[in-house]
């Protein structure tokens, strides 16, 4: 599917709409210096209803494995992406309510925020991933190598160098 979907979040959500596709990462710009590969797609989901207080909402889903860079190791690591989130449409960002006032369980957005159906997924997308993405324990390269000789402490030679100047000291005095 191409990036140029558009749906109307109201019509969507009163009618009950339903729209899966996929969107190739290298399609996604925000992602390009994320992933240390563009390639792969991101499966997508959106179903929209209407909630038990009448409001409209658009359920969010994505899926897909991206390759992203161990902060660790630097090495390629595997990411498999889940997410779902659940979109209270109001009619504008005046009608958002104050943070304290939402639903635990969903996020308020302005209607004319959910239109662009790539620019959806590729913040789902971004909002699932880790700030630092690393390997499971034991499963680094950073930590499974045995590391070379311990360098000594820069404190353990400055301590040498003073005993060293003391011992200067004490055969000219």
């Amino acid at each position: 599917m191409s990036g140029q979907a558009r749906i109307d979040g109201l019509k969507f959500a009163r009618e009950g709409g339903r729209l899966h596709g996929e969107i190739a990462v290298a399609a996604l710009p925000r992602l390009e210096d994320v992933v240390s590969e563009r390639s792969g797609v991101i499966v997508y989901t959106l179903a929209g209803s209407m909630n038990d207080q009448s409001k409209p909402v658009l359920d969010v889903a994505v899926e897909g494995a991206l390759a992203l860079t161990c902060q660790r190791c630097l090495e390629r690591l595997d990411y498999d992406l889940r997410r779902r989130s659940r979109f209270v449409l109001v009619s504008s960002a005046d009608a958002l309510p104050d943070v304290g006032a939402e639903d635990p369980a969903s996020e308020t957005m302005a209607v004319d925020a959910v239109s662009d159906v790539a620019d959806v997924v590729e913040q789902e997308v971004l909002l699932a991933l880790p700030i630092a993405p690393m390997h499971a324990a034991g499963g680094c390269r950073a930590n499974s190598e045995p590391s070379p000789e311990p360098t000594p402490s820069p404190f353990a030679v400055l301590g040498k160098l003073k005993k060293r100047a003391a011992g200067c000291r004490g055969e000219h005095d």
